[in-house]
């Protein structure tokens, strides 16, 4: 089954390259951004955007990537004779693979822009140094992290994401993937209105529910966790049975 698993892989590179556009692309066009801020404006602070929203944008990709690996993948597995369980396997093994590619890659675009974006941002403003760390903007000369910030200094607010997030952010485009991708397996068309539904309805309850219930982490969250859970063993069993269109 390995074997056939790197097959696959093989045959599906070029989804890589999509990743490599999609994020690769956005951290050039906002590191331009930036960069003609701090050249033109001169700003004395700046902030690190590259660890929180590359996650995000890597996930998003991964689960619109793992839909149509189980609308493409599982059923052209179906049709070369392979049983249902071992296409699910190597789809779910596909979707994961490309899913941790794309939280790799926005680690990699978060490290690029802490070690040589950052430097460039001081030069192109026109300061001697920075200084990275949760901070505000403070008067040259004042103690910041314990050290004294010197004259002409880019003070850089940096924000990240606690380490659970990234595995978050890894299990929901997977499970989304495989969610949607199964919903649209079995119902075809009517699976994109089902979705649809699915989205919608929680915003209905929003609006019916006591604004104290729905704001409760502690009982949203668990809520979310169990349908979440729910539906991704639904998908499992519906692909499990799913039948093999001609």
């Amino acid at each position: 089954m390995f074997q056939t698993f790197k097959k696959l892989v093989k045959l599906n590179l070029d989804d890589l390259a999509l990743y490599l556009g999609v994020e690769g692309g956005l951290f050039l066009v906002i590191q331009i951004i930036i960069g003609c801020v701090m050249h033109f404006g001169r700003p004395d602070t700046s902030v690190t955007v590259a660890c929180i929203l590359f996650p995000i944008v890597g996930g998003f990709t991964a689960l619109v990537a793992g839909i149509s690996h189980v609308g493409v993948s599982f059923d052209q597995a179906l049709r070369f004779g392979q049983t249902r369980k071992r296409a699910l396997a190597l789809t779910l093994g596909l979707c994961a693979f490309e899913s941790a590619f794309a939280l790799v890659l926005g680690g990699l675009l978060a490290l690029a822009e802490r070690f040589l974006c950052v430097p460039l941002w001081a030069r192109l403003a026109g300061m001697n140094g920075w200084a990275m760390g949760n901070i505000m903007p403070v008067p040259e000369g004042a103690m910041v992290n314990g050290a004294l910030v010197p004259e002409k200094t880019l003070l850089i607010e940096t924000f990240t994401l606690d380490w659970y997030w990234w595995l978050l952010i890894f299990a929901l485009a997977v499970g989304g993937g495989v969610i949607v991708g199964a919903l649209i397996q079995r119902f075809g068309g009517k699976g994109g209105w089902i979705i649809w539904g699915i989205c919608v309805v929680p915003m209905l309850l929003l609006q019916i529910f006591p604004k104290e219930l729905v704001s409760s982490v502690e009982l949203v969250v668990p809520v979310l966790a169990v349908l979440f859970v729910a539906g991704f063993l639904w998908s499992v069993w519906s692909l499990l049975h799913a039948v093999v269109r001609s």
